[in-house]
């Protein structure tokens, strides 16, 4: 295990969540590794948003790519953009994308010497039912992050009780240009 300067990896879209998670990391005077992952997701215009905003914060160089390819899944946000196999679920929801990408993000955690995960789940996820932006969820990810490698890593969900309409109007304080934030899922690319 190498020891860097980062205490934090933060999952990073490029949406309102995480552009939230990293102001409030900068309030903290923490210091994160901005994990981006493109996992063949139909709005691709996600992965721009990240980048730019993180070169424009000059952050860039604190933050990684990670590219998964050949993940043939059907959801609305994957695949042919159709979700109709799962039920009491939201129509972009993906499966186990979240627990894919804190998968991720743990293994580079643990490389690094990082103890702490946040993604950007909030209230308004889990009322639009994605099973994986629930508190319980991160609870039993907890759990069997205790259980996974050589160094406890804990998952933390910052925004679980703001809604997005909260997440919008706090950056939209901060004086964040709202035009340059990637919110919600935008136009698919079919």
């Amino acid at each position: 295990m190498k020891k860097t300067n980062y205490d934090l990896v933060i999952l990073f879209s490029g949406g309102a969540d995480s552009i939230m998670l990293g102001d409030l990391a900068s309030q903290m005077n923490k210091k994160p590794l901005y994990l981006m992952i493109d996992y063949g997701q139909l709005h691709k215009q996600e992965l721009t948003y990240a980048v730019d905003f993180l070169t424009k914060q000059n952050q860039i160089q604190h933050s990684q790519t990670i590219k998964i390819e050949n993940l043939s899944i059907d959801s609305g946000l994957t695949g042919d953009g159709v979700q109709e196999s799962y039920e009491d679920v939201n129509s972009f929801y993906v499966p186990s994308r979240n627990l894919m990408f804190i998968s991720i993000a743990a293994s580079i955690a643990e490389n690094n010497g990082i103890d702490t995960i946040w993604y950007g789940a909030n209230y308004s996820d889990r009322i639009n039912i994605f099973p994986d932006c629930y508190q319980e969820w991160v609870v039993k990810v907890n759990k069997l992050l205790e259980l996974n490698g050589s160094k406890k890593i804990k998952l933390e969900a910052p925004l679980l009780g703001l809604t997005k309409e909260s997440v919008l109007a706090y950056l939209d304080g901060r004086g964040y240009d709202m035009d340059k934030i990637f919110s919600g899922y935008g136009d698919l690319e079919k």
